[in-house]
């Protein structure tokens, strides 16, 4: 199961249009997700007819810029939710498969209204919070200043908005594959500048549902943007309770607990003996495993 999103940066010429042919010929994306179209209302049955996708929503340019477009195959039923200039969020279901919460999202280019952008995604947190999430898109920021080449650096309170609304909508990048900057400005000038832009991020319920997911950043096919395909299979993981992007945070009501009081000592007193570097990097793990046994024991009574 495949799904592509591409900042296309207009397809109203003949070329830019060949371009997407193209690309959607070599990826055979399930589900096409366009942005920066720079199309005007009525434009979705001509994509449609051409690129032999029987649905689609549409939301026209402002303007001069903008426009989104979602495409999606006969084997793939979408419930839209809400719909707006930089987003389309709605219930997705894979033939065969069980429905999750998917969310396209264009981020404001503009930094004075990225914090609207990050308002708007974390009320999408809330429509179905134990359903599995995938949110695709462009959004228009980076993590870290190590996905940024070029420029001057970006200010720490910028990336850290971003982070914070990704930590309270509980999503995590999926593994990539391919280059690692998918934004480029002035090719072939010295003064280049790379930032990965575009994403794909779950939350910690899709993987107990979907298997494999992985993501590829492809070529630039005439944008700024590379498309990026994210891949994924129906199945849970091997061990869905070693998931490498989960973290333990420790909760304050456990302090009058008795049973987490004593974990904590007695992974304490095992441990005095070792070296208290790795008992530093360790202790949380094991009082983690002890604290989430003896959660599940207790809902087993």
């Amino acid at each position: 199961m495949k799904i592509l999103s591409w900042n296309a940066r207009g397809l109203g010429n003949p070329s830019a249009f060949r371009h997407l042919r193209l690309l959607v010929q070599q990826q055979s994306p399930h589900v096409l997700f366009l942005m920066e179209t720079k199309l005007g209302a009525n434009s979705i049955t001509r994509l449609r007819q051409s690129l032999h996708y029987p649905n689609g929503l549409e939301s026209p340019r402002v303007g001069l810029s903008g426009g989104l477009m979602l495409l999606w195959s006969e084997d793939v039923d979408v419930n839209l939710l809400n719909f707006g200039p930089t987003f389309f969020d709605c219930y997705m279901v894979f033939k065969g498969c069980p429905s999750f919460h998917f969310t396209g999202f264009y981020g404001a280019p503009d930094v004075a209204n990225r914090s609207t952008s990050w308002t708007l995604f974390k009320r999408f947190g809330d429509v179905a919070p134990l359903q599995p999430w995938l949110a695709i898109g462009d959004f228009n920021e980076i993590l870290s200043n190590n996905d940024k080449f070029g420029g001057a650096l970006r200010p720490e309170s910028q990336m850290e908005a971003f982070r914070t609304t990704l930590d309270k909508c509980s999503l995590h990048e999926v593994p990539y594959i391919g280059d690692h900057y998918t934004w480029i400005k002035n090719r072939r000038a010295l003064d280049t500048i790379k930032e990965r832009l575009d994403w794909c991020f779950i939350n910690n319920h899709w993987e107990s549902f979907f298997h494999s997911s992985t993501v590829e950043h492809l070529d630039y096919y005439h944008s700024d943007h590379r498309a990026i395909v994210a891949s994924f299979s129906f199945g849970p993981t091997a061990d869905n309770t070693a998931r490498s992007k989960s973290r333990f945070r420790f909760e304050k009501l456990w302090l009058g607990d008795p049973e987490s009081a004593e974990i904590i000592s007695q992974n304490r007193l095992d441990s005095l003996s070792i070296d208290p570097i790795p008992l530093v990097i360790t202790n949380p793990d094991s009082c983690a495993k002890n604290r989430n046994h003896g959660i599940s024991t207790s809902m087993g009574k």
